[in-house]
């Protein structure tokens, strides 16, 4: 488990009229051309504002999207400055220039009339993502300080999270800092009998290490969404043209085997609905037929998770219930997420992480239950089964 060297708190000498290079993720989620959920960019505000009140400038770097290192206009972070803005309460100034081509003489002029300069998508270059070292001198170069306030891209050996560091003094942001702290409380424990973990979403085959590692290491595993279809469908249970992992059935049938249902909870029913009729039905999971598909869990399942979710000391929650994105089948997830309000266990600590994951909870009206929402997705998912990160190794070099 890592432990950070340094503290937000450690630039405090330095950063005074300085140029300071900010990672964040301005990956903000996006359906039919709207930003649906500002959580990280709202969660670097108090960075940010630190920085301003001790009279640093700030140069904002980010990625947005998966551009494959080309240029593509609906990917520049133009389309963001707007929401930045709103949120910061306050004017940035977002300077098109290539990034290869940008001199220090200008950002200092661009700087004389304004605090905060966003610079283009960092993943419009190649060079970003494959670290290269010449255009980590060049970004470099931009700063005198550079912050990691980037926790949900801290497992990529990119350019902009390990290859910065090694030209600039480095130091983690009160975000990525809070990150740590959190979840290292989530897995640090003595006895972790009564700490639960629930996974859903849809890819066994993503979360895989980190539910065998979860499995071993917490008193009791939840699996819902999509992915339990898989464990269901090798149990022997008609699951009809419901979603599953194929490749992973093998691997899920060797989880089966080795741990009880004490241990592993699955669905017991769920809400399908019929190939013709497309009217939602429940059914009990045994008598789900070939021409259904399952959308969400049941009430006896939610139930079933709400109860175990209320007698826990710890949980770590990763990924929806059921299809969210429609309705009604958001209500599952929506139901189990109560308990967490409803656990009355004064040392009860919640943790939430995953961009679906966000996603649903404020859905759900149930983001402010949790003692602590991260904003990583992978980063969230590596740092939890107990590794180091990249963007965390790099600031202690």
């Amino acid at each position: 488990m890592i432990t950070l060297k340094k503290k937000f708190s450690d630039l405090n000498n330095f950063i005074f009229k300085k140029r300071v290079i900010v990672r964040v993720d301005l990956n903000l989620p996006i359906h039919n051309q709207e930003f649906t959920d500002l959580t990280r960019l709202e969660k670097i505000k108090p960075t940010i504002e630190f920085l301003l009140k001790n009279k640093a400038k700030i140069l904002l770097i980010s990625h947005f999207g998966r551009p494959k290192g080309e240029i593509k206009n609906e990917l520049s972070l133009k389309n963001v400055s707007s929401e930045i803005n709103k949120v910061l309460e306050k004017e940035i100034f977002f300077y098109d220039e290539a990034i290869k081509n940008i001199k220090i003489d200008k950002i200092d002029k661009i700087f004389e009339k304004n605090d905060i300069i966003l610079l283009e998508n960092l993943r419009f270059y190649p060079e970003e993502e494959k670290n290269d070292d010449s255009f980590s001198k060049k970004l470099a170069s931009l700063g005198d300080i550079y912050v990691n306030e980037c926790f949900s891209v801290s497992h990529r050996s990119h350019s902009s999270i390990v290859g910065i560091p090694k030209h600039l003094p480095s130091f983690p942001g009160m975000l990525l800092e809070n990150e740590i702290f959190n979840l290292k409380n989530l897995i640090t424990s003595n006895n972790l009998s009564s700490s639960v973990a629930l996974f859903g979403g849809a890819k066994i085959s993503t979360k895989l290490k980190i539910i065998e590692f979860y499995l071993q290491k917490f008193g009791k595993v939840i699996i819902g969404g999509a992915m339990a279809n898989t464990f269901l469908k090798v149990s022997g249970i008609e699951i009809g043209r419901s979603l599953y992992e194929k490749s992973m059935l093998k691997k899920a049938k060797e989880i089966l085997d080795q741990f009880s249902q004490k241990k592993l909870h699955l669905p017991l029913d769920a809400i399908v609905i019929d190939k013709k009729k497309l009217k939602p039905e429940v059914k009990k999971i045994d008598e789900i037929s070939k021409n259904e598909k399952i959308l969400d869990i049941g009430p006896q399942t939610r139930m079933s998770f709400y109860n175990i979710i209320v007698e826990a000391d710890k949980l770590l929650w990763n990924g929806p219930l059921g299809l969210y994105e429609e309705k009604p089948f958001d209500e599952g997830t929506s139901f189990v997420a109560k308990a967490v309000k409803d656990n009355n266990n004064k040392n009860f600590f919640s943790v939430a992480g995953g961009g679906d994951t966000i996603s649903v909870l404020k859905q759900c009206d149930a983001f402010n239950f949790f003692s602590f929402i991260s904003t990583g997705g992978g980063a969230f998912l590596e740092f939890i089964e107990g590794g180091g990160l990249p963007g965390l190794d790099s600031l202690n070099e």
